[in-house]
């Protein structure tokens, strides 16, 4: 059982080989009288034409909400949030010089290589309290990867933070589904609000590889009412994640292949050991014929489709699996 089955690939990938059965169990505030699940705000999904205009603008908006609420920034890798940490770090004129030194880097490994490990739980936890006085002050800016866009737990208990929204997730990239409802899990939690920008650099690979997708992202506008013509940002992130789908799904399919493919040797290597049993110490090969015609028959076909293995099998090893 998993909380987290990912997409439409995904799924059926998993009903296909494991005949699994995916069911839907409602969220437990949903299940409340008077307690509705708290509000998560998409502010949009802004295309900008390149990295640099994309840092320019994270920086902007970490420099519009840090005073009113934590601020996570979710980079698409380990590059890129060395290069957006160090732009925060350095916004002294946006952010101001007493708050650039406490933009918090969150990762697996620093900028050396060195495990952050003994940190984490510290990152965690300052990356939600709030700095300074009464009169003046304001929120960390936390700058992450994939490492820190799921499973840890930032908890806004700061009344003024919810009070403005709660906590501001700021994507750098649309992963695939099961990555994003972890990245928008980051946020409302707890029964709080949350709220989240994704800034996209048309320069990037997944647009430069697929010119079609950034022209599908780009005309995912409303069709009707009040916003028509104008950007529908939840579509945006519904072409985004169904881009990233079809990727799953071909690796899926070439997965799949491999795993029959294993299945069958692996019923072929079964098949020998029943038909020549020994004890589990035993050396591989032992030296018998048998056992070399088996280890040569693994070495050839690891490749080969499972319909071939099993003529093959009856061929050279005189073992029948049909």
């Amino acid at each position: 059982m998993t909380g987290s089955v990912g997409g439409k690939a995904e799924l059926a990938y998993l009903t296909k080989t494991y005949n699994a059965v995916k069911f839907n169990v409602p969220r437990f505030l949903d299940t409340c009288t008077s307690t509705p699940q708290k509000v998560l705000t998409n502010h949009g999904v802004e295309l900008l034409k390149n990295a640099k205009e994309q840092t320019a603008r994270v920086v902007e908006l970490c420099a519009q909400y840090f005073r009113k609420v934590p601020v996570l920034v979710i980079c698409s890798s380990a590059e890129e949030l060395s290069r957006m940490h160090s732009a925060i770090s350095d916004a002294q004129g946006a952010l101001g010089e007493e708050f650039a030194n406490e933009v918090q880097r969150f990762s697996m490994f620093d900028a050396r290589g060195v495990s952050l490990r003994n940190e984490w739980q510290t990152i965690i936890d300052d990356a939600t309290k709030r700095l300074g006085t009464t009169d003046d002050n304001r929120c960390r800016i936390t700058v992450t990867d994939k490492f820190g866009g799921r499973g840890h737990d930032f908890q806004v208990v700061d009344k003024q933070a919810n009070e403005n929204g709660g906590m501001l997730v700021i994507a750098t990239s649309v992963p695939d589904e099961r990555e994003w409802i972890q990245w928008k899990g980051r946020t409302a939690r707890q029964d709080r609000p949350g709220q989240f920008y994704v800034i996209l650099a048309q320069d990037s690979k997944v647009f430069t590889n697929n010119k079609e997708l950034l022209n599908k992202v780009k005309k995912a506008k409303h069709e009707s009412g009040d916003l028509k013509g104008q950007p529908d940002h939840d579509a945006r992130i519904e072409v985004l994640l169904d881009a990233a789908d079809e990727g799953i799904g071909s690796k899926l399919k070439e997965y799949g292949g491999e795993q029959a493919t294993g299945e069958k040797l692996n019923a072929v290597s079964e098949a020998h050991f029943k038909r020549d049993p020994r004890s589990f110490d035993d050396p591989w090969p032992n030296g018998s014929e048998s056992d070399r015609a088996l280890r040569g028959f693994l070495m050839s076909n690891h490749d080969a489709p499972p319909d071939v293995i099993v003529e093959r099998a009856r061929e050279r090893l005189a073992i029948d699996l049909r």
